[in-house]
């Protein structure tokens, strides 16, 4: 039997569209598990909060996420360089990825996979 978490999980929405924001915010009102949904826009946006740079650099205001759902299509960075560079840090590395996408497209969904691996 798994420990009881003594704290709610961080999970950090990726996701430019407020239609799909709230969705996602409705969703996890559902899950009975505490859990912190903290949210940004863009690309960019996500990879200063998960290196702490900019407005994200105090640390204490910022758990580290748990959980990463990530819409690939996001302005100024894109989800593929988010992964990227999650990826290529030893310390994000380990963290789980959800990939959000509403492509149809093989190629994408294929780069996607090798990327979360």
């Amino acid at each position: 039997m798994a420990p009881k978490r003594r704290t709610p999980a961080v999970i950090l929405l990726v996701e430019d569209s407020p239609a799909d924001q709230e969705l996602v915010r409705r969703a996890m009102e559902k899950v009975t598990i505490p859990k912190e949904l903290r949210i940004v826009e863009d690309g960019e946006e996500a990879l200063a909060y998960l290196f702490r740079r900019g407005k994200y650099k105090p640390p204490a205001s910022l758990p580290k996420p748990d959980l990463l759902l990530l819409d690939l299509n996001l302005p100024r960075v894109n989800g593929y360089q988010v992964l990227e560079e999650i990826r290529a840090d030893s310390k994000l590395r380990p963290m789980p990825v959800l990939v959000l996408t509403t492509s149809a497209q093989e190629k994408e969904i294929l780069r996607s996979y090798e990327l979360c691996l």
